[in-house]
């Protein structure tokens, strides 16, 4: 706090607003302080943004103005950010800045009034991602839950949107992008009919999803339903939380064999 110190014992009140400093009260400000501000600027903005507690974010804030219109203000921002800039913009006229928290849309007029009055009920939760409604999909495409996950056709976030609309419909979108038009064709392994005589080696079995073990089902199941509801884990970038890492290695490690 050592650049900040030097105007408080100044008698000067400092203030972050965005990426500019407010500097008060402005009689006390001399030529060698106003120096000291330029020279300074980025220290003592660290250290007013070091010593600011986290701020409450919200993507909708809404300005109300002395004329009566309301402008409403879009972006991930704190709502102490979004007031710092509108009020270089407006100044006097900016009358209050109301965040709009759970919003992500713009409001209708009637919405506004409520926010402004403090009575506009939060969105409703969209309903949690079914294994049902992603298998059913899957199916109708011909293929599994996983592949539309690791190929991209479905992320995480689609399957909380989408969940409970026509797996159809999905369906039919999925089959139109391009993506799922240009994907490459997963050849199936050729086949030869091989006499067998007898007392040759004992058969080996191949293990495939329907041969495998409980085990290794049980940790594909947690593995992959632990995908469709986890925001913070993407398969295709290798991405995962804690969790997500640690059920991926159970997975890969669980053997695929029945132990008999």
């Amino acid at each position: 706090m050592a650049a900040l110190d030097y105007l408080r014992r100044a008698g000067l009140t400092v203030e972050a607003v965005a990426d500019k400093l407010r500097v008060s009260p402005r009689e006390r400000i001399t030529p060698e302080a106003r120096q000291y501000i330029t020279d300074h600027k980025a220290a003592l903005l660290a250290e007013l943004t070091a010593a600011m507690p986290p701020q409450p974010r919200a993507w909708l804030h809404l300005l109300a103005l002395a004329d009566g219109r309301v402008t409403q203000r879009t972006g991930d921002l704190d709502t102490t950010s979004v007031e710092g800039e509108v009020r270089l913009q407006f100044g006097e006229e900016l009358l209050a800045v109301v965040p709009v928290p759970g919003f992500e849309r713009l409001l209708s007029l009637e919405e506004i009034a409520k926010a402004l009055a403090g009575t506009l009920a939060a969105p409703a939760a969209l309903p949690p991602p079914s294994n049902t409604w992603l298998t059913r999909v899957a199916r109708l495409l011909g293929t599994r839950p996983a592949e539309l996950l690791d190929g991209e056709y479905l992320e995480q976030h689609d399957l909380v949107e989408l969940a409970g609309s026509d797996a159809a419909l999905v369906v039919e979108t999925i089959r139109s992008s391009p993506a799922w038009i240009n994907r490459r064709a997963h050849s199936a392994p050729s086949t030869a009919v091989i006499p067998v005589e007898e007392d040759t080696e004992p058969q080996r079995t191949v293990h495939t999803a329907a041969t495998a073990s409980v085990d290794w089902l049980t940790a594909r199941d947690q593995f992959y339903q632990h995908l469709m509801t986890c925001r913070d884990c993407h398969a295709p970038a290798g991405r995962y939380c804690p969790s997500g890492s640690d059920l991926r290695l159970h997975y890969n490690n669980t053997s695929q064999e029945t132990n008999e």
